[in-house]
């Protein structure tokens, strides 16, 4: 092939420059993809059409503007847009943490509500044990050998399964114990030659936890020590 006939084959596989320098010949030059006329601002027209042969976009658009100015204008609208559009995702994130903290919130005084009702009913119902409870230290050295009183033990036994179920838990407290303000109330003290300062002599009155919670301190009587 001749230096010649391979410049002249170059040229007719060139693309055909074509001068668009108005609108009618633009959408002429664009008239097989069928460029559909939007509704617009007076400051432009705009047109839109399919691009079949793309995969990544199926929408073009074209824009016909009166001067400068407008495109000015048009660009301030679409810059002031994306600012409405920042702020408003912004307040909605805002909107959408508050709100998730809000159900937290509600979550937790819920679940705070139900604690304190169920807490409220149990210290009525320890009231009722511990009076059984006293009523069985009573008669336990006359009648602690008959069917009745062994029966009424095995109630009571009951009566601390169900707490313990309910997750009501009685305080271990033995004589000797260090007084301990947080899970004691001390309603009496008193001089003891038996134990030294600071420690329990008597138990008064049983105390329970509710879970990790104190649902009633274990009334005790507190030693002062040795008079001497």
């Amino acid at each position: 092939m001749t230096e010649d006939n391979s410049k002249k084959e170059e040229e007719l596989n060139e693309p055909e420059l074509v001068v668009l320098d108005s609108k009618d010949s633009l959408l002429e030059h664009l008239k097989d993809l069928m460029p559909k006329k939007e509704e617009a601002m007076p400051e432009f027209e705009s047109y839109s059409f399919d691009l079949k042969n793309d995969d990544k976009n199926s929408k073009g658009m074209i824009f016909f503007f009166k001067d400068e100015e407008s495109i000015k204008e048009i660009s301030a609208v679409v810059k002031g847009t994306e600012e409405a559009k920042k702020e408003i995702n912004d307040k909605l994130l805002r909107f959408a943490a508050e709100f998730e903290n809000f159900k937290k919130r509600v979550a937790q005084e819920k679940s705070q509500a139900a604690s304190y009702v169920k807490d409220s009913i149990f210290r009525d119902l320890l009231n009722f044990i511990d009076n059984f409870e006293r009523g069985l230290s009573l008669y336990q050295e006359k009648e602690g050998t008959t069917d009745f009183f062994k029966g009424m033990k095995a109630v009571f036994k009951e009566c601390d399964n169900f707490l313990t179920k309910n997750s009501i838990n009685r305080i271990e407290v033995k004589l000797g114990d260090d007084f301990n303000p947080s899970i004691h109330e001390a309603i009496e003290v008193k001089n003891s030659n038996d134990f030294s300062k600071d420690k329990i002599v008597n138990i008064v009155q049983s105390g329970y936890m509710s879970n990790d919670k104190l649902l009633r301190p274990a009334m005790v009587v507190v030693s002062s020590g040795s008079e001497n």
